[in-house]
């Protein structure tokens, strides 16, 4: 999905006008398109098209597919304190060397946050003082889990998500198989975030996602036990079970708000009900942390929903 047109339209005037920084943090949540936005910068610095990036000469080409030898890509998704010294070594062993096929070099660092105290000070010092042809692009989630001295050397630019409408109609451009209720129901349920359903609905999580967009009606039928039924049947291990709980504290807080609002909302829910909705939740999260049997919190999680939406037991 592409990132926001006018973030990418700030970039490349401050680019054009010269006044890029020679560090630039992007923040934004997971599924927002930071390391599209990153690659997009790469593309825009070195490309030589009068409109930049062109997308379709060899940089931007080379930069696409990986294999530009002025752009080094480090970091990834391994978790807290995965982004070790060993890359910021790396990099300080490359960072003085002459460009091999452009006028500068390109670091790309992905997801900082999961940097090491000892890594962001390694950093920090290829930052102060970098050579005139070194370009650094850092993403990362929030800026708040970095060094303050990190990010007063660095341009911070911040990745919001897309609107519910727009993230929708990127669902449908990726899936044929999507209508457009589903698109929107799946944009409420991901808040928004196209990156975060778009992976949902690759991994086989739709079901979990409809079920929770059901459950309202359901319980309003007084089908409490098709519920349970459908609870057992999807959702097997706790991380299905975290997923029906997100995707339902995501829809009916969001259509509790949309209603209140006087907007329509793919799932009838009123303010009452998404507050109350979202205790219930809270506690059955708890109680998936604290290993509890999932069969227990089904039923449970049944019972007290039933009471939100007038079901019978």
């Amino acid at each position: 999905m592409p990132v926001t047109k006018e973030l990418k339209r700030t970039l490349s005037s401050v680019l054009d006008e010269g006044l890029l920084s020679h560090a630039v943090l992007i923040e934004g949540e997971k599924g927002t398109g930071r390391k599209e936005l990153a690659l997009w910068l790469a593309k825009a610095i070195l490309c030589r098209s009068e409109k930049r990036p062109c997308e379709n000469c060899s940089v931007c080409r080379k930069i696409e597919n990986g294999n530009h030898p002025d752009v080094e890509i480090f970091g990834g998704e391994g978790g807290a304190r995965s982004f070790h010294i060993e890359s910021i070594r790396e990099i300080k062993n490359s960072l003085w060397l002459a460009p091999n096929e452009s006028e500068q070099k390109v670091y790309i660092l992905l997801n900082v946050e999961n940097m090491t105290a000892e890594a962001q000070n390694a950093l920090l010092k290829s930052l102060e003082e970098p050579p005139a042809h070194a370009r650094f692009i850092l993403t990362c989630d929030n800026r708040r889990s970095l060094l303050d001295t990190i990010i007063s050397r660095s341009t911070v630019y911040t990745l919001e998500p897309p609107t519910g409408d727009e993230c929708a109609a990127a669902l449908m451009d990726e899936f044929s198989d999507f209508s457009e209720k589903d698109a929107k129901l799946f944009a409420v349920a991901y808040g928004g975030n196209f990156g975060a359903a778009k992976q949902a609905k690759e991994e086989g999580k739709a079901d979990i996602v409809f079920l929770a967009a059901k459950t309202p009606e359901i319980l309003r039928k007084g089908e409490s036990y098709t519920l349970a039924a459908e609870l057992s049947s999807l959702c097997k291990t706790r991380a299905d079970l975290s997923e029906y709980l997100e995707r339902l504290l995501n829809i009916t807080g969001r259509c509790g708000i949309d209603r209140a609002a006087g907007k329509n909302t793919p799932v009838r829910v009123t303010p009452i009900e998404a507050v109350k909705t979202s205790d219930i939740i809270e506690r059955g999260k708890t109680a998936v942390l604290q290993n509890c049997s999932l069969e227990l919190i089904e039923s449970w999680l049944c019972m007290e929903l039933s009471g939100v939406f007038g079901g019978n037991l």
